[in-house]
């Protein structure tokens, strides 16, 4: 296999040139203000009484507790298959998604922002 390897720095000099101009770029982030935009804090969440917005990777903890009911695992599954549906569906950006729990039954809802 090492027989195969040719270097191509000699026999094609357009690559090596090539090489010169491509230039590594840096990633560059948003501040914080940017995100605290996009997806807003949970305390600011706008929501009606008896109601309260859950974290979804809060979700995503409580499905690998063992701990937590057959039913409720099943009831985060599916708001969380129905948000992800309602994402594609309507082509949303995830932070228009938000997870509502009612607050007697502990029953999680999607709702649409």
């Amino acid at each position: 296999m090492r027989d195969q390897i040719i270097p191509i720095d000699t026999r094609y000099p357009s690559f090596v040139a090539h090489e010169e101009v491509a230039k590594t770029m840096t990633a560059s982030y948003p501040d914080a203000a940017f995100w605290m935009q996009v997806y807003q804090p949970m305390s600011d969440v706008k929501t009606q009484d008896g109601f309260k917005s859950v974290c979804p990777w809060g979700m995503a903890a409580e499905l690998t507790d063992a701990a937590t009911p057959a039913q409720r695992r099943k009831n985060i599954l599916d708001s969380l298959k129905t948000g992800l549906k309602t994402i594609r569906q309507y082509d949303l950006p995830a932070y228009r998604i938000q997870f509502m729990e009612h607050r007697s039954t502990r029953e999680i809802s999607v709702w649409v922002d």
